[in-house]
């Protein structure tokens, strides 16, 4: 199967505050994210949730105070419970170029620790 993404993904696991936008009664909740790309992310999500619904996120870097605010859209959800994790992939549509690559510098670092962690 060929790969279709652009950028590549990051595991990495990060408290994510959410918020659908523009719903009737407000679905919110608490998540963490499985991993994370330049574009997007996969969220732990098991909502009724459907793509192309709109959410906004506030999420934070570990040992960085300031918070991180971003909207996106569902592209894909997973409700196979692939590992007992449903799942919805995040296009993000608003993020700053500033916490766009506030996210990529973390995971990046994150990814490079893991890397050599693995080759010692």
């Amino acid at each position: 199967m060929e790969e279709r993404r652009k950028y590549m993904r990051f595991d990495v696991s990060l408290n994510i505050e959410y918020m659908v936008s523009g719903n009737s009664i407000p679905i919110e909740g608490i998540s963490f994210s499985k991993n994370l790309s330049r574009e997007g992310m996969q969220l732990i999500l098991d909502k009724n949730l459907v793509p192309g619904m709109e959410l906004e996120f506030k999420l934070r870097i570990p040992g960085d105070a300031a918070p991180i605010y971003a909207k996106g859209a569902i592209v894909w959800l997973d409700k196979a419970k692939k590992k007992g994790e449903p799942s919805v992939g995040i296009r993000f549509s608003q993020i700053s170029a500033f916490d766009r690559n506030r996210i990529l510098e973390y995971v990046y670092n994150e990814w490079v620790e893991k890397t050599i962690g693995e080759k010692s």
